[in-house]
């Protein structure tokens, strides 16, 4: 009897761990919880990182709502497989390869949403399978409003702005995702791209050494036209000061100062005439 009494209270107790192990679901940092079952379905309430306890028959899905990372480069780097850097089309119909990386979190207030929507996926496999293969032209949808040479060496801070409100606005809608920062950080133009771009950047070097050129010119010619402006404003103040001169010399000409002129002549050198205001003195013979 007491054998048999302690073999079920044994069982009973492994029975009980049993349960206790599949009642206690230990959440990763940074991630939530969904709780579902397949009659029951999905729980409103998320699981909080750390250890939960929770009934044994729902099964759990983890949700990122910590800061996740995704990479797509042409080098290989965490979170990026070998090469897998894409082309995006630009305003010019010329498409060029670029590298990305896209900063995101699952908004936690939404999770429970998206995993009703996405029925049996966990944010990784959204991540994976629904993301990644809208990513490309909804960046293209941004990029095509900017030349190659836009994408190439022009604002890139202007266009990733762009880009990351954009997929804020559509993968929060459609995903519950949180896009943080989203950037091309690396621009790979092949072969032929590289030629054409070099030859635009040529031309511009040659067009903003054309309108320096120009602008040089035109400088000079504008001092030319002071200095020559300045110069005759000189003659017309010189010759003014000589008509001034000239009119106040007349002027001081008076009949009186003839005849003394005449009479210091007469005096000095015998009879002699003094003509107008040019004071030409002769001597009579």
């Amino acid at each position: 009897m007491k054998k048999t009494i302690v073999t079920i209270v044994i069982i009973l107790a492994a029975i009980g761990a049993t349960f206790t192990v599949a009642s206690c679901k230990l959440i990763g940092t940074g991630k939530v919880g969904v709780q579902y079952s397949y009659k029951g379905g999905v729980k409103d309430e998320t699981l909080n990182p750390g250890l939960n306890f929770i009934n044994p028959f729902l099964k759990v899905k983890e949700f990122t709502v910590g800061n996740e990372q995704l990479i797509l480069t042409k080098d290989k780097r965490e979170g990026s497989k070998e090469n897998e850097s894409f082309k995006v089309a630009t305003a010019d119909d010329a498409s060029i390869s670029v590298s990305f990386q896209m900063s995101y979190r699952y908004n936690p207030e939404k999770v429970v949403n998206t995993y009703k929507k996405f029925k049996g996926m966990d944010g990784e496999d959204i991540v994976e399978q629904r993301v990644r293969t809208v990513l490309k032209s909804k960046i293209s949808e941004i990029t095509t409003d900017y030349s190659m040479m836009d994408i190439y060496s022009g604002n890139r801070s202007e266009i990733n702005n762009k880009i990351t409100n954009y997929l804020n606005k559509e993968f929060g809608s459609a995903y519950g995702i949180e896009v943080l920062d989203a950037s091309i950080i690396d621009v790979h133009p092949d072969k032929k791209l590289k030629e054409a771009i070099d030859n635009r950047v040529n031309a511009l070097q040659q067009k903003q050494q054309a309108e320096a050129e120009q602008e040089k010119i035109k400088v000079e010619a504008e001092t030319k036209l002071i200095e020559a402006e300045n110069e005759a404003s000189v003659n017309i103040a010189k010759a003014k000061g000589e008509a001034e001169a000239n009119k106040i010399k007349s002027a001081s000409i008076t009949d009186e100062l003839i005849r003394m002129k005449e009479a210091e002549a007469r005096k000095k050198h015998g009879w002699v005439t003094v003509r107008g205001a040019d004071t030409v003195v002769t001597k009579d013979e």
